[in-house]
């Protein structure tokens, strides 16, 4: 009967253990699961950048975050953008899509931009009616290129400035989709043309 009790104690005491290494197999599974499951989705179906800076007022704020998409198509003027590409600026930067591969761009002494002689509908821009940057004009923006300015282009660091040059598609992380504000607020629209 002793003998019978000892090997009842055993076995249960190596359920137990099996039960806790199984509980521990289980949740290291599901962690790892999670977190494969979230680099799928933040490498393929959107990212969260943060705005820092004040060349996209009155759009954006410091402190706002943009769910960014992958481009699935070309951009397109109006298209608020992350660029990667190593320039004289540092970091990435959030800025507006002003004009595209084989555009013709022309920014007058007060401004105004045009693209293909037309002048753009921008009145979503902060400017004080000086003209900034120290590219030549007229220009066409190059194959597979972009041309992009901030919303607020009195202080924007951006293509009219040949330290940063146009943005090559290549590097542009996305699209930027919906904005959330601080407070978590969220906005789907942009203004734009």
């Amino acid at each position: 009967m002793a003998k019978q009790k000892n090997e009842s104690a055993k076995t249960k005491t190596a359920k137990e253990t099996g039960g806790v290494i199984g509980v521990c197999y289980d949740a290291v599974s599901i962690i790892v699961t999670s977190i494969m499951i979230i680099a799928v989705v933040f490498t393929f179906c959107f990212r969260l950048v943060g705005v820092d800076g004040s060349s996209m007022l009155n759009t954006l704020q410091t402190d706002d975050w943009l769910l960014v998409t992958p481009y699935y198509s070309e951009p397109q003027y109006g298209d608020i953008v992350i660029s990667t590409k190593e320039t004289a600026a540092s970091g990435s930067l959030v800025k507006r899509v002003i004009a595209v591969a084989g555009d013709e761009v022309y920014v007058d002494e007060e401004d105004n931009v045009f693209v293909n002689g037309e002048k753009i509908n921008d009145s979503y821009a902060l400017k004080d009616g000086r003209r900034r940057g120290n590219l030549t004009y007229p220009v066409t923006v190059p194959e597979d290129c972009v041309m992009l300015m901030g919303d607020n282009r009195i202080v924007s660091w951006d293509s009219r400035y040949t330290e940063i040059g146009f943005a090559e598609t290549e590097h542009l992380l996305g699209k930027a989709q919906l904005r959330l504000s601080p407070k978590w607020n969220i906005y789907a629209n942009f203004p734009e043309e």
